[in-house]
């Protein structure tokens, strides 16, 4: 089970069963738990597995989009058939997992190993990093992405900011490889702290920026 009173987090305990979710959307299953369960064709969009235990577990033919599995356990689990793009891992535990027939689309992985896994296969769209990436960023940009440290609809998931207030490196690596230096400025300026939804990932928090650098 989640820790109580943790504001944001939603639950998620799977054990021995199939889920009855065939979708789920923009949630933050920090610290989830699941043992066994069978999530086989469900879709997964803009969700955190951020520490979240999901061990031989079913995902065969699940859809996965922009979803961050962070120091997510994923041994022995079985993504046979599964889609995913845009996704991120990042100190991830592979270990006996398979990935036979699996599709990825402009993932990143960092600190990963990768010849835990059983069956992976990248293309060049996808990302291998072996460090987590610290971008040097100039006192405008750092300005800006500082006011969002204590946003309600960002602070809890750590998605900007990590404890302490340290900015998260892979984040703004993703911000600035998607966007670049000035839409990623303008788009912050444009935002002026007003976030449209709850933000749980890299991407979501990306979209809202975009949209709101496209904004006349």
């Amino acid at each position: 089970m989640l820790p109580k009173r943790r504001k944001g987090l939603s639950r998620l305990s799977v054990f021995y069963r199939k889920t009855k979710f065939k979708q789920i959307r923009n949630k933050f299953y920090s610290k989830a738990q699941c043992f066994k369960a069978d999530f086989s064709s469900t879709y997964f969009t803009n969700v955190n597995f951020k520490g979240a235990i999901l061990t031989s577990c079913s995902f065969k033919n699940a859809s996965f989009s922009q979803v961050e599995f962070l120091g997510t356990n994923l041994k022995k689990s079985n993504f046979k058939g599964a889609s995913f793009k845009y996704c991120v891992f990042s100190g991830t535990l592979m270990k006996k997992t398979n990935f036979s027939n699996c599709r990825f689309e402009k993932c990143t992985f960092v600190n990963t190993n990768l010849e835990d896994a059983k069956n992976i296969v990248l293309d060049s769209s996808n990302i291998v990093l072996t460090h987590h990436p610290s971008p040097v960023l100039d006192d405008e940009l750092q300005t800006l992405v500082n006011a969002l440290r204590f946003n309600p609809k960002l602070q809890n998931s750590r998605v900007l900011h990590l404890k302490g207030g340290k900015i998260n490196g892979l984040t703004m690596h993703s911000l600035i490889d998607r966007l670049g230096i000035i839409r990623l400025k303008v788009g912050l300026k444009k935002l002026d702290g007003d976030l449209p939804y709850r933000v749980v990932t890299a991407n979501g928090l990306c979209n809202a920026i975009d949209r709101a650098s496209r904004s006349v």
